[in-house]
This record gives structure tokens, C-alpha cells and sequence, in this order.
């Protein structure tokens, strides 16, 4: 069998477990999910992928802050989850369109809160993808979607926004 098939059956086996009243490891629970989408190929034959995530509207900001001075990008150095240790990455939060704001809100309101930065008098925030419906695919088996952003000459934010409670994150300016 394909990894993917392995892991579809184990999904569906973890998820008759809790809805039998068994439940997961300790501390986890279900917020995303795996399903198997089948489709038709342009040349007509029929196809299976396994797609995760949390929701078709799953979409991102990402956000890379570059000082055009000091030619520095900066990085957060936070816990992730997924394989489960330590790593750098790009500044980042989901959007909610349906909360109200707009990518750009979401994408200052990230700067604030994880990079403690903030657009001053000569900063700018380039959106990299304006043309594209939704964003950007995280990857191909995902329905997350990104919307990637570029900083230029953010300035320290004194008053930054309060982070989210399992946020650790460490700045790195490189």
C-alpha cells in the first residue's frame, strides 16, 4: 500500500475510536482531518489523493521582514508542533476573512506579536501574490493556503501585541 493509504486507514481507525468514546494519546485531540478526494484527470482516467487540513478556507499569512539597510531578514525560532521540535520560519498566522479585516491586518497584527516589529514612516508591506485567488497551496496535499508578504524597514514595535500563550518564540535578525 502507499503511505498515503496506510495513513487514510489510520485516520479513519483514530477517528471510530473517539467517536466510540475511545480517545486519542493524552493532550491531543482532533482539529484537522484527512480525507481521500478522487478526481478526473485532464486525460479522463480517475485519480485518489489523501488530503489534509483543517478546512477548504484554511489560509495564512506569512510575512518576511527585510531591512534594506542593514540587508537582514527576520526569522522566528518557535516549537512546531508537527515534527515536533524547535525551528526557524517565516513570521506567520492564519487570516479569518470571515472575522472581518484583511490579510494585510493579519499580517501587521503578526508582525507585532511574533517579530515585535511594526511599519514606521518608511516602512512597506508588499503584498508577493495579489493576483492569486486565495493564495498560495502550503503543498499539493494540504488545503491550507498561504498569503505571502513582504516587510521592507519595519521598526521596533514597543507596545507589540500579546502573544498567544504556547507561543515561545525566539527573533532572529539575519
Amino acid at each position: 500500500k502507499r503511505v498515503a493509504d496506510r495513513a487514510m486507514a489510520a485516520a479513519k481507525a483514530m477517528q471510530k475510536k473517539q467517536s466510540n468514546g475511545g480517545g486519542g494519546s493524552s493532550g491531543e485531540s482532533e482539529i484537522a482531518s484527512m480525507r481521500e478526494r478522487k478526481v478526473r484527470l485532464k486525460d479522463g482516467t480517475e485519480a485518489s489523493f489523501s488530503v489534509f487540513g483543517r478546512s477548504e478556507n484554511d489560509v495564512s499569512v506569512f510575512v518576511l521582514p527585510f531591512n534594506t539597510k542593514t540587508k537582514t531578514f527576520t526569522l522566528v525560532e518557535e516549537f512546531h508542533p508537527g515534527p515536533n521540535r524547535h525551528m526557524k520560519g517565516l513570521i506567520a498566522g492564519m487570516f479569518e476573512p470571515k472575522q472581518g479585516g484583511s490579510a494585510e491586518k493579519a499580517a501587521i497584527w503578526e508582525l507585532s506579536e511574533e517579530a515585535r516589529l511594526k511599519l514606521g514612516e518608511e516602512s512597506k508591506l508588499i503584498s508577493l501574490a495579489p493576483d492569486a485567488q486565495g493564495g498560495f497551496s502550503q503543498d499539493k496535499y494540504s488545503s491550507a493556503h498561504f498569503l505571502p508578504f513582504l516587510a521592507l524597514n519595519c521598526v521596533e514595535d514597543t507596545r507589540p501585541r500579546q502573544r498567544d500563550r504556547e507561543e515561545d518564540i525566539q527573533v532572529h535578525r539575519e
